[in-house]
């Protein structure tokens, strides 16, 4: 089903654009000649669309929109880093104490056993 979907679809576009073509052609002879030729040609039109986009796009231009993005990343990358650095901070607070409790109790039961073991002789 979905091999028959991208043929149909290309057919049903290319009817679509050549009905409107054809709809159209009947405007685009009414148009006097005349009117057309003090109008620029569309390669004219589309050098000049060109050097409008570049100008946009001028060096310096290019350099701060980079400077920003980098701004952005690194900005964003440091809160997630001093998260994460947060995070691991407490678990080894954490595991720090239960350790530390884990020896308490270990030198307390084996001090018991040896108090045990002296009153016993």
């Amino acid at each position: 089903m979905l091999d028959l979907a991208l043929p149909v679809l290309s057919f049903l576009s290319l009817f679509g654009a050549l009905y409107i073509l054809y709809k159209k052609i009947s405007v685009l002879n009414k148009i006097d000649i005349e009117s057309m030729q003090n109008r620029e040609t569309f390669f004219e039109f589309l050098g000049r669309s060109f050097k409008l986009i570049f100008s946009y796009f001028s060096p310096k231009k290019i350099k701060i929109f980079i400077l920003v993005i980098f701004e952005k990343i690194l900005s964003r990358s440091r809160a997630s880093t001093l998260k994460i650095h947060k995070t691991i901070e407490a678990l080894s607070k954490d595991i720090k104490q239960k350790s530390q409790q884990e020896k308490w109790d270990h030198q307390w039961f084996s001090h018991d056993e040896k108090n045990k073991d002296i009153h016993k002789k």
